[in-house]
């Protein structure tokens, strides 16, 4: 028999079942030497032209499935990043932050909020937000509250700022865009037509431009992205837990929500990491102390507790924050944080020590367009500092 024969003849012995030892020990028996068993084994076991086109037409057929399915996924998601993507471009917030001293019955609200965010153009987004100090003017109740011996000097010099900032300044109006920032007083007691002959010549001692109260611009560098940035940033962002989990941020629980504009809501819930805080508020509070411009906040100092601001810094070695909880309303249709409430136990001193009970809220509305202004003049802070006497302070 012909080579190609024994192949067709082993090819027959495997399809009935035989093993290969079996198939050798046959052809052995036909006289066939080890050679030649070895080249009809190698040559039966190899599938025939009609096998590998089937095998290839089998495997493009696979691959293109495997691709239209991973091709519709992915359209799909990217849609729905998209569709979100068109949401966010307008953003309008508002919300408050809420104090009360540990031990006593009723809070304040110390810091109120609104603005909205337009980034239409990544490249060139704009923003805007107005705070209002002590709106209710119920400040006084915390800062008569802390006893003048106490030693949390940090929490007392802030307390007595955001009365005085309400009562004084009431608040800001602030914008962002063009790579700059700008800063505008809410009112001020020292203007030229003030009533109080005082604050009139503080006003004259500050100079012109202070007294004038403008739009202060501050430069703040370039920022954006493109759309294609946005895009994947959105395509690949959490769900299933909003923020994620981090050191910083430890994920407790997910519950139902009740409906906030119309969307259906669940409530992811968040411990803040009190030590990670602590570290990063105290950095941040000694870089701010350590900046020659903070000659306000030592005058402040100095009248909560009667000493300056080199001590004031000190006594931040007794600031704790204590681990946060933070609850996140999350629209279920569109996985967009709508609401965000962050309770904090912020306690310093050591002989006669502080705890302040905060509560801050912030609740967001997508899709809603706030037309955002920006002033028409302004002047650079070097400007206001060179106004008058007075104008380093600021």
């Amino acid at each position: 028999m012909k080579n190609s024969e024994w192949v067709e003849f082993a090819k027959t012995l495997a399809a009935e079942g035989l093993a290969s030892d079996e198939i050798r020990k046959r052809l052995r028996a036909r006289q066939i030497g080890e050679a030649e068993i070895a080249d009809i084994m190698t040559e039966s076991t190899q599938p025939g032209p009609g096998k590998n086109r089937t095998l290839l037409i089998a495997a493009c057929v696979l691959t293109a499935i495997v691709l239209g399915i991973g091709g519709f996924f992915a359209y799909r998601y990217l849609a729905a990043a998209q569709l979100i993507r068109e949401k966010v471009k307008h953003v309008a917030f508002s919300g408050n932050i809420t104090g009360q001293l540990e031990g006593k019955d009723k809070g304040s609200e110390l810091v109120q909020f609104s603005g909205a965010l337009d980034t239409t153009s990544l490249d060139a987004p704009k923003a805007a937000m107005k705070i209002t100090l002590d709106r209710e003017e119920k400040m006084k109740r915390i800062v008569g509250s802390i006893p003048p011996t106490t030693d949390a000097r940090f929490l007392a010099a802030a307390s007595l700022a955001i009365r005085t900032g309400g009562s004084f300044f009431g608040g800001a109006d602030l914008r962002f865009a063009e790579e700059n920032v700008y800063f505008h007083l809410s009112k001020t007691p020292f203007s030229g037509n003030s009533q109080d002959p005082l604050m009139a010549l503080v006003g004259a001692l500050a100079g012109a431009k202070v007294a004038a109260n403008p739009w202060v611009r501050i430069p703040a560098g370039p920022a954006g992205a493109s759309e294609t940035q946005a895009s994947w940033a959105l395509l690949f962002r959490p769900t299933d837990q909003v923020f994620g989990s981090s050191k910083e941020l430890t994920f407790l629980e997910k519950k139902e929500g009740e409906p906030l504009g119309g969307q259906a809501t669940e409530i992811h819930r968040y411990k803040i990491n009190g030590s990670w805080l602590t570290k990063q508020m105290v950095k941040t509070l000694r870089e701010l102390l350590a900046d020659k411009q903070m000659m306000v906040v030592g005058f402040i100092q100095s009248m909560a507790t009667g000493k300056d601001l080199k001590d004031l810094g000190n006594s931040l070695d007794t600031l704790k924050c204590s681990d946060g909880d933070m609850a996140v309303w999350v629209g279920k249709s569109d996985t967009l944080p709508r609401r965000i409430v962050i309770d904090l136990r912020v306690s310093e001193g050591g002989q006669s020590p502080l705890a302040l009970l905060l509560r801050a809220e912030v609740n967001a509305d997508y899709g809603q367009v706030v037309p955002i202004d920006f002033p028409a003049e302004s002047v650079t802070l070097d400007e206001l500092k060179k106004s008058g006497i007075l104008g380093g302070l600021f």
